[in-house]
């Protein structure tokens, strides 16, 4: 028995449905295995009784080795197409009300799959992030696998280390990293790196230029790796031969506002009490607006899920194994910036600290 599916199933009194279209491609990972296609090429179908894939020639090996314990269902373009399979799920299944996450379908597809379910008597629903609700809570078996794409970003970040050098571009740097991550392991990257230099540091999410670095400006190497269907995240902020006295303040900052959370955040806390332990250090130091984004997020199948953890994150309780960046920055225009970002996974008596990069920032040259 699949206990993610059943998992699922448990959810679909509450919410008022008989069955499930599962068409988001890492939700499909999450509950069936089944990464053999991008999103709407196949979807899962789940009632109480039954689950399914639906795909078509191009992946059907695919579905045969990663979910052979599901009935598969081939579609052909032009004789039998997705609405027309889902519509003899709902009806083998007898279904009166199907679910599908709404956030990830257009509305010309729902268009479609509504007028094939109405001539065999039901409807769709919308939901909205019910399954990724479920992947928030990890596994140990996700934890683990999250752990290998942890180390893999840290022994990516101490190649880095080594061959960093003045005059080095940003562009040149990415491609060191995506090189090490790709020669070592890695499915894909996580994201694309970034890497900012000076001024470009100021910019959260920048990317890489011809920009070359210079001694003693704040570089942000922000980089994650996906290993078995799993990623990785990781910033850290560093300057080439000593560090300026601007920079040590920043730093020093944005370091202890991750430090405590690390220390001090628990399970049961809400979002916005774990971003309120970084916020408040930040605004004391007088940078509360150069502190403009959420302190953290999830991360597992996809690189931003829950839980979140921001100045609106109110609603949702932190639980044993759920997995946070903890990232706090500051942001100057002109000048640059400092982020730097662990993942954490909670337990019972606190967090653990899963990356494990050096926060020395000064790199000798």
């Amino acid at each position: 028995m699949n206990s993610r599916i059943e998992n699922l199933r448990a959810k679909f009194t509450e919410l008022g449905i008989d069955g499930m279209i599962v068409s988001h491609n890492a939700d499909q990972r999450y509950l069936a295995d089944f990464s053999g296609h991008a999103d709407f090429d196949s979807v899962l179908l789940i009632s109480l009784n039954d689950a399914r894939v639906v795909t078509d020639f191009r992946y059907w090996t695919v579905a045969e080795q990663q979910a052979p314990t599901l009935r598969l269902v081939k579609t052909v373009r032009g004789s039998f197409e997705l609405p027309q399979a889902i519509a003899e799920f709902a009806k083998e299944n007898d279904l009166r009300a199907i679910g599908f996450e709404a956030q990830h379908v257009t509305v010309a597809r729902a268009k479609d799959w509504q007028k094939a379910l109405r001539q065999v008597g039901a409807k769709l629903k919308p939901t909205t992030d019910m399954i990724k609700r479920l992947r928030a809570v990890k596994d140990d078996a996700e934890i683990e696998k999250i752990r290998r794409a942890v180390k893999l970003t840290d022994d990516t970040f101490s190649h880095l280390l080594n061959n960093i050098r003045v005059g080095m571009t940003e562009k040149h740097a990415a491609w060191l990293i995506e090189a090490y991550m790709r020669e070592h392991g890695a499915e894909r990257m996580a994201f694309d790196p970034i890497v900012a230099s000076g001024p470009n540091a100021a910019l959260p999410h920048a990317e890489p230029t011809a920009r070359e670095f210079q001694v003693g400006e704040p570089i942000t190497i922000d980089i994650g790796a996906q290993m078995d269907g799993y990623n990785s995240d990781m910033t850290r902020t560093i300057t080439l031969g000593h560090a300026t006295e601007k920079f040590k303040e920043i730093y020093g900052i944005v370091l202890k506002a991750q430090l405590a959370v690390e220390k001090k955040a628990r399970v049961g806390m809400n979002g916005k009490q774990v971003d309120r332990i970084a916020r408040r250090i930040i605004d004391k130091a007088g940078y509360e607006k150069e502190f403009g984004h959420s302190l953290g997020h999830g991360v597992g199948r996809v690189v931003h899920e829950f839980p979140s953890a921001g100045r609106t994150s109110r609603k949702e309780k932190i639980e044993p194994n759920m997995i946070l960046t903890v990232e706090p920055g500051i942001y100057i225009p002109d000048w640059g910036g400092v982020r730097i970002e662990d993942l954490v996974v909670f337990r019972s008596d606190g967090v653990e600290v899963l990356t494990q990069s050096t926060k020395e920032p000064i790199v000798p040259v």
